[in-house]
């Protein structure tokens, strides 16, 4: 949300947002179908990973491992873009502290470990919703007026872009944009957390997902208008903007540790899900351990530290939406609902077929 909301506005039209969103629906909702068939065909909980979705459809351990370190190499890209840029946003909300880019990027990252390390999955939903109502809250502070002091909201409507090469600059923003709007990492965790109720996911996918694409679609409209320049110089309009920088690039990064983590967990643990009792109850931790948050974050933050100084890693968006996106999140659902209908109701233990 955060890179789209500032890098995007002059680059892609409103039907391109739009045509995206349905894209995107319609991948996370083929996902959720998949989380409750698996839940509702099995005997444990389903874990949150989409090497373990991977494994129960397919049957295929090496399409699993493949699918897993796509998945890695996707929200690593998030993290790392995240966390170079909270550094210098630290440095500048907090001058007095004497803080450089690189410090700000590693108190940013210890921050996040801590969070994920110390909350068990229940509290960090609280946590990510009450960030979320920030980003809301600062982005409508800031949107209002921007809108108000659009000069013509007829034209800047309908206005077909600024780029002469339509379509060239379409195909250089379509691969930023499906980073950008991606959320399908986090809807096996909404499944789980709203234990598998088909309506519920549904509501929450379709609304939650639409939401985003709306606030796009209007700081496209406000910014090519002409109005958003205004709103950002008033005091009011820097403070707003400076809270939902901070708020955007907090609950993303959070959520694609707690993405990361779930595929760490999942190859630690060398199995999906564990038959540990003979009551066949296979109980899922509902906290990340310290390896699993530790193998998420130190990568991106080594990348991010080397760019904090003035690296740019939007490029590295750039390959995650051309290259990984369709396949996790275009491919990849297809699969897996075309595969999951196809298991049969269990003769034995699902947790031990897993393991078999």
């Amino acid at each position: 949300m955060y890179l789209v909301l500032l890098v995007l506005p002059s680059a892609c039209s409103q039907c391109c947002i739009l045509g995206l969103y349905i894209i995107n629906l319609i991948s996370g909702l083929l996902l959720a179908d998949v989380a409750i068939n698996l839940h509702e065909s099995s005997e444990c909980e389903v874990p949150s990973s989409f090497k373990d979705f991977v494994d129960a459809t397919t049957k295929d351990k090496t399409a699993g491992t493949l699918t897993a370190g796509a998945s890695l190499l996707s929200n690593s890209c998030f993290l790392a873009y995240g966390t170079v840029a909270a550094g210098p946003l630290l440095v500048d909300i907090f001058p007095g502290l004497g803080l450089n880019p690189i410090v700000g990027t590693g108190i940013f990252a210890a921050i996040i470990c801590f969070i994920t390390v110390t909350q068990n999955n229940t509290n960090l939903e609280k946590i990510a919703n009450a960030i979320v109502v920030v980003v809301f809250s600062s982005f409508a502070v800031l949107l209002m007026p921007s809108l108000a002091n659009v000069v013509d909201p007829v034209g800047a409507f309908l206005t077909p872009g600024t780029n002469p090469d339509g379509f060239s600059a379409a195909a250089s923003a379509v691969p930023l944009l499906l980073s950008s709007l991606m959320y399908q990492n986090i809807v096996p965790s909404i499944s789980k957390l709203l234990d598998f109720n088909r309506t519920k996911i549904t509501i929450a996918i379709v609304v939650g997902s639409f939401i985003p694409m709306l606030m796009y679609v209007a700081w496209c409209y406000a910014d090519i208008g002409g109005g958003l320049d205004n709103s950002i110089g008033s005091s009011a309009g820097a403070i707003a903007f400076t809270a939902f920088s901070s708020s955007a690039l907090f609950v993303s990064s959070l959520t694609a540790v707690m993405s990361l983590a779930e595929e760490y967990e999942s190859i630690f643990s060398k199995t999906s899900v564990k038959d540990d009792d003979e009551d066949g109850d296979c109980p899922l931790s509902n906290q990340f351990s310290i390896p699993a948050v530790a193998a998420s974050v130190l990568p991106s933050l080594v990348v991010a530290v080397l760019c904090a100084e003035g690296g740019d890693l939007t490029g590295a968006l750039h390959f995650n939406g051309a290259v990984i996106i369709p396949y996790l999140y275009g491919v990849l659902p297809i699969i897996l609902y075309n595969s999951v209908r196809t298991l049969q109701p269990p003769t034995s233990s699902f947790p031990q077929r897993l393991k078999d």
